[in-house]
């Protein structure tokens, strides 16, 4: 029992470091506007409820500048957290998610949601409301 909750608050931890490590990065960055990254780590969860991930994704990687950097936020985590999806083939992370099975988009799916909550919760610590 002790192995799977180590495991589990190793993931979290990892997941955690990892999102402080971007937002931190993307807050600093001076090609971001921290009130919109704010706003849109915020808002992605929803979409992704409402729509679905790859079109979240998609939507994403349309819009471009701050939605663009997140995108490249969570395909730099998932590279970590689920090597066995993102591999190095040339193929580039939209379409490997849109083309994941039933049961392993869910699997991203749930990942991603974990992932921006820890985001959503040190952007909202690092970029205040009166900032934003």
């Amino acid at each position: 029992m002790s192995n799977v909750n180590n495991s589990r608050i190793g993931i979290e931890n990892g997941r955690a470091a990892f999102a402080f490590r971007v937002v931190e990065t993307a807050v600093n960055d001076k090609n971001v506007t921290s009130s919109e990254y704010r706003s849109y780590v915020k808002k992605l969860p929803t979409l992704i409820q409402v729509n679905g991930l790859g079109q979240a994704l998609a939507f994403c990687y349309q819009k471009g500048k701050t939605y663009r950097v997140i995108y490249d936020q969570l395909h730099e985590w998932l590279k970590q957290s689920k090597p066995q999806y993102f591999k190095n083939d040339g193929k580039s992370f939209i379409e490997v998610v849109i083309n994941l099975d039933s049961q392993s988009y869910r699997e991203v799916t749930v990942e991603v949601m974990a992932f921006l909550n820890w985001m959503r919760k040190f952007v909202e610590g690092m970029v205040k409301e009166d900032d934003a």
